[in-house]
């Protein structure tokens, strides 16, 4: 019962702990989508996208999720992004990728929490210091022109800035290692050499505190448009310093969804997933669980 009162409170006066469990709900659904450590086999052909095309990726994303001790969080969220393809060799391609809207909407236990990049009066500070940051600033990224998968170099590898207070930029790098390179390897997808109709096809993601294992199935072929199935199994363990307090999340997460690609190209059209999560955080040697259902829908265009 100590403990109880003790985690009421503790989520109840700190708009920052509030966001974090708001936020830990919204991003687990990147897992799903992040492509750092990626292991894809070999498609039919390579990604094309001409020098300086640029490409709008739009996503909104809603949650619903029961937080334990009768506390209920409602969050929807959108996104813009612009891709710009600034070079190529005879194997990669570097896209630039700029964070250029943000809008938060989130309300738990009968409290909104908001933020709009569009609108500066008025923000949660707190939710503000993960975004403010990543606004508006270029980030290049170099993939590979035949799987889609993030390369890596010394220019590709975030340093950490060793900034504990700021939490919310943890989350973010959490959930997808490099939100950067989730945001464009995500934008294309290429059907592996020889699938035909009806065929599926497997890749994975893992990491120290992440495995992501995704299956896909070709649904259809409509000239040059493929319609691909999506299912996802995630599993992640992270832990996260709150204001000096430690908190370990562990979270499941099962995505199904379809993806809409260009196979002349690689680009992706469209993509839809819902996602069921279920967690749990430990705090003060408690655990805490958690339930959320998402969905989210991103366009390229």
């Amino acid at each position: 019962m100590l403990f109880v009162n003790k985690f009421t409170v503790l989520i109840k006066i700190t708009t920052m702990k509030k966001a974090v469990i708001a936020l830990l709900s919204i991003f687990a659904t990147t897992l799903s989508l992040a492509q750092p450590g990626l292991t894809k086999p070999a498609s039919a052909g390579k990604i094309v996208i001409a020098p300086g095309q640029k490409i709008t990726v739009a996503s909104s994303i809603s949650v619903e999720a029961d937080l334990s001790m009768g506390m209920q969080l409602n969050s929807t969220s959108t996104s813009e992004n612009l891709l710009e393809a600034k070079s190529s060799t005879d194997k990669t391609y570097t896209i630039s990728n700029t964070l250029t809207k943000v809008k938060v909407n989130m309300n738990m236990m009968g409290q909104p929490t908001n933020y709009d990049s569009e609108k500066k009066e008025g923000n949660n500070p707190d939710v503000a210091k993960a975004f403010d940051d990543k606004l508006n600033k270029p980030v290049d990224i170099t993939i590979d022109n035949i799987t889609g998968a993030v390369v890596k170099d010394d220019k590709n590898v975030k340093e950490k800035t060793g900034d504990d207070e700021n939490t919310l930029n943890g989350l973010l790098d959490m959930f997808a290692e490099n939100s950067d390179d989730a945001v464009v390897s995500g934008a294309f997808e290429l059907i592996p050499q020889g699938k035909n109709i009806g065929d599926s096809w497997v890749d994975s993601t893992v990491s120290k505190d992440m495995k992501a294992v995704r299956t896909y199935t070709l649904k259809s072929l409509n000239g040059n448009e493929a319609l691909i199935q999506l299912d996802v199994i995630t599993t992640a363990t992270n832990k996260l310093d709150v204001q000096g307090m430690e908190m370990e999340f562990k979270s499941n997460t099962k995505t199904t969804g379809e993806v809409v690609t260009d196979i002349s190209t690689g680009q992706v059209k469209k993509k839809d997933t819902k996602s069921d999560i279920t967690g749990s955080f430990q705090l003060m040697g408690q655990d805490v669980p958690i339930t959320a259902k998402s969905s989210s829908t991103t366009t390229y265009k």
